[in-house]
């Protein structure tokens, strides 16, 4: 069966920019058709047609519906056309030159590229550039349960510097294995390894290998002091709030412990999600949650820390993190589960 793309002229449609006519609508010229046509997809094209367009019209009009592909949807914004007829859509997909664009009302109509604004030209290729980016960006290793990943903010597979580390007390060393720490005596202070990059509503994801030392963390403070930090040592994993003024009224805030026998010579993925109040860290099946008004702060540096010997580091990753959801009813569940407060 031929499948001749059915193309809109973007001064054609009426509801699209406001033009009386249909100028060009072509056609596959085979006489058959499918029958089983999605419902939905069907009568939405139905209501497009121009009267007294056959049902054949119809029909091949609704396959082409079925098939296109939703690569992803924008935001509503304004689209002007090349002589100036402006619309409110959202960007459903760009394909070399068709671009397809979904009303307010639900209707989605494939226009052709050119015939927009260069300003919207613009953003639609920029958008599809943005796409691809993140098509191709690295994608958590376990599944996120609080929230849902967004772009990527930072990513290093800890082979080499990337960025602007502060790295001391302690000594820290990169190589094709990762990066490694170890406290030195004469600091008299875990060694600590910190980039200064502003986060907020994140999700941070790393590789760790615990080796002899006493303790592995990962730390994110504010411009002030420590906001929280996730642990793991050989027999436990926790997350916690910090004590952000050391001399005010703030306190510590450990989260629930997950107490384990860790092994020591294997890598362990630990996922730390944070979104508003809430912070959630996990590492296998273990889960340490929990809930404070300092998690909602601008963060604005983060990094390890090494109680002890040597331990290692790799592929670390951190994305903007998005609302699930369905956490409202699987954090229910979790925390009764876990036995922690509401």
């Amino acid at each position: 069966m031929c499948l001749e793309r059915c193309r809109i002229n973007a001064e054609s449609w009426r509801g699209v920019w406001g033009e009386p006519l249909l100028d060009s609508l072509r056609l596959c010229r085979e006489q058959e058709y499918p029958t089983s046509i999605g419902i939905k997809n069907s009568l939405r094209i139905s209501r497009l047609l121009p009267y007294g367009y056959s049902m054949k019209a119809f029909l091949f009009i609704a396959l082409i519906a079925a098939v296109i592909p939703l690569n992803a949807t924008a935001e509503l914004r304004a689209w002007t056309n090349s002589v100036g007829k402006t619309i409110q859509a959202e960007l459903v997909s760009l394909e070399g030159d068709d671009i397809t664009l979904k009303m307010e009302n639900g209707r989605s109509y494939i226009l052709d590229l050119n015939t927009l604004s260069s300003a919207d030209q613009e953003f639609a290729k920029s958008w599809q550039v943005e796409l691809k980016a993140m098509a191709d960006a690295p994608k958590p290793k376990t599944e996120t349960i609080m929230a849902t990943p967004g772009k990527v903010i930072y990513h290093s597979s800890l082979k080499e510097a990337e960025g602007t580390w502060k790295m001391r007390p302690g000594k820290w060393e990169f190589s094709e294995n990762g990066l490694t720490g170890v406290e030195l005596a004469a600091d008299d202070h875990a060694a600590v390894m910190k980039q200064q990059l502003p986060l907020k509503d994140v999700i941070i994801e790393f590789e760790v290998l615990l080796g002899e030392t006493k303790s592995a963390m990962f730390c994110i403070d504010d411009s002030k002091d420590h906001v929280c930090r996730v642990t793991l040592t050989k027999f436990s994993f926790q997350a916690r709030k910090d004590d952000n003024d050391h001399e005010g009224p703030d306190k510590s805030k450990p989260f629930n412990s997950v107490n384990e026998d860790f092994d020591t010579d294997e890598w362990h993925t630990v996922r730390i999600e944070l979104l508003g109040e809430e912070m959630l860290a996990q590492t296998g099946d273990h889960i340490s949650l929990g809930k404070d008004p300092l998690l909602a702060t601008e963060k604005a540096k983060w990094g390890f820390i090494v109680a002890g010997e040597q331990a290692g580091f790799r592929d670390l990753t951190i994305w903007e993190a998005l609302p699930n959801e369905d956490w409202e009813k699987t954090g229910s569940r979790l925390r009764r589960k876990l036995d922690v407060e509401e």
